[in-house]
């Protein structure tokens, strides 16, 4: 089993075959923390708001 997110161009360019689609798949939950006081550094807020955006695609 590999993440989707590290074989996507392998399974894209038919260098992989996904074996099995379960009707559920399984779940990988991430979670964003910073220090206290993170958010008054504009390049810890820059990091935050790229990695929330890039998220929405994953």
């Amino acid at each position: 089993m590999l993440p989707y997110s590290l074989c996507q161009e392998y399974l894209d360019t038919g260098r992989l075959a996904r074996l099995h689609s379960p009707e559920e798949p399984p779940l990988n939950t991430l979670f964003l923390v910073q220090r206290p006081g993170g958010e008054a550094d504009p390049d810890v807020l820059r990091v935050r708001d790229r990695l929330r955006a890039a998220a929405r695609s994953w």
